[in-house]
């Protein structure tokens, strides 16, 4: 129950990142280069400066894909309005000096010089339009990003990769497992030398390997991904098919379907795999949980999901050499957040097993 509670809100969270994250920008890229690798519980206030070209981002597409930023940030420690401009202490980093720079209140408010005219309800209304503040809860990254927004995009590349190459893998192998169980002979034969194939190439080698060769095929790198983790893990899923299906076709109502001129594909799939769908669902959690590793892994050397997309396998390349420093924040939580999510998928796997097991509860 525990890791089913951890898969629950991963996947919630996964759905719903650009909403709950902190930095809803496109891949959570908003970088502030001021703000290098601070600390996490870092804050500090900033200025809003309009940019010169807006885009506009509905809130359904911004679910998906993150919301479009009109304005830029500048780190600011304090701020001091004089007439129709407002004087800032520029942050410049951690081992800089503040800078003093002046802005125009109306090109920050997007007004006319002629309508602005400083009194309580415009201050207000500049504060609240104008000066925002952020409490990076688990620090920033080397570009000045946002590390728990990062984290939470993370979430769905990772929990997205698992769901499509687990079901990349069961289509696949429970259709070959399938075949091969049922008719045996040398279909059986065949299709076990291509298993014994694939099952003799390591799992990160061989999606590597699909990756690189059809990669210049499919240009969406992420669907690329989903192929090559999904085609590394039906081996599993056709062998445990296979067996089952060894064991049940001996059954008596396979032979009654038989005996009514029934067809081999209904057969197959209408009476045969609705009785071997238990173990079918434990394997699938356990490739669930390695999917992730295997994405993790091809980010991790850099031919996964590519930068800016924050992945947590690339987040652990990229600070990998922080681990041994006062940074070594920077390595951990990526390491962390797919530990926990691997031992969730794990657990659930293992109490399905044991929930499924009829024998053992008898």
């Amino acid at each position: 129950m525990a890791g089913l509670i951890i898969v629950a809100v991963a996947t919630l969270l996964a759905v719903f990142c650009y909403v709950l994250a902190p930095d809803n920008s496109p891949s959570a890229n908003e970088q502030v280069l001021e703000l290098e690798t601070h600390n996490p519980g870092f804050s500090i206030s900033f200025l809003k400066v309009p940019k010169p070209i807006k885009k506009e981002t509905n809130f359904f597409s911004g679910i998906i894909n993150g919301f479009e930023k009109n304005y830029s940030l500048v780190p600011i420690l304090k701020y001091e309005i004089k007439g129709d401009s407002v004087v800032a202490q520029v942050y410049k980093g951690k081992h800089f000096s503040p800078i003093s720079e002046t802005f125009s209140i109306a090109s920050l408010m997007q007004l006319s010089s002629a309508t602005v005219q400083m009194n309580e309800v415009m201050r207000k209304k500049f504060e609240d339009d104008v000066i925002t503040d952020k409490k990076f809860i688990l620090g920033t990254d080397k570009f000045g990003r946002d590390i728990l927004s990062r984290l939470l995009i993370g979430t769905r590349i990772s929990i997205s990769v698992g769901l499509i190459a687990v079901a990349i893998s069961l289509i696949v192998g429970v259709v070959l497992g399938a075949i091969a169980g049922f008719f045996q002979g040398k279909t059986d034969a065949v299709i076990m030398w291509i298993i014994n194939v694939f099952w003799s190439i390591p799992t990160l080698l061989l999606a590597m390997g699909l990756y690189i060769s059809a990669g210049s095929l499919i240009e969406n790198k992420l669907v690329m991904i989903f192929i090559a983790v999904g085609l590394t893990m039906w081996v599993e899923v056709a062998r445990i098919v296979r067996g089952q299906f060894m064991v049940v076709r001996e059954m008596e109502f396979v032979s009654a379907a038989k005996a009514l001129g029934f067809k081999s594909g209904r057969t197959i799939f209408l009476h045969i795999l609705p009785n071997v769908v238990a173990p079918v669902i434990v394997v699938a959690c356990a490739n669930f949980a390695n999917a992730i590793l295997v994405e993790s892994g091809l980010s991790y050397i850099g031919l996964g999901i590519q930068p800016p997309a924050p992945s947590w396998g690339s987040m652990l390349n990229e600070y990998k050499d922080f681990i041994d420093s006062s940074q070594a924040y920077l390595a951990l939580f990526p390491g962390v957040a797919i530990m926990l999510l691997v031992l969730a998928f794990n657990l659930v796997g293992n109490g399905l097993r044991d929930a499924l097991d009829v024998k053992g509860k008898s």
